[in-house]
């Protein structure tokens, strides 16, 4: 238990993050297939995790491949990060 409350601690940002912090968040942005389940479809969802864990966001569905490997890259170059 102790072992797992350092781990939590280590990943704790000593303060929160800023509007002004976004371009130092770096971590990856990655883009998922995904299936509607209802009809079938195929859809992109783009999603980026912060280098520290602390930050997570998922893109609403995306229909074009194309545009959501462009807004992959977009949101990469926004934040420092790299695209997986």
């Amino acid at each position: 238990m102790t072992k797992s409350l350092s781990t939590a601690k280590r990943f704790r940002s000593n303060r929160p993050v800023f509007a002004t912090d976004v371009h130092q968040l770096a971590g990856v942005v990655t883009v998922q297939r995904c299936r509607d389940r209802v009809d079938g479809s195929n859809y992109f969802q783009i999603g980026h995790a912060s280098k520290g864990g602390d930050c997570v966001w998922q893109s609403p569905p995306i229909a074009d491949e194309d545009r959501a490997f462009a807004a992959a890259e977009i949101l990469a170059a926004f934040v420092g990060g790299i695209v997986r």
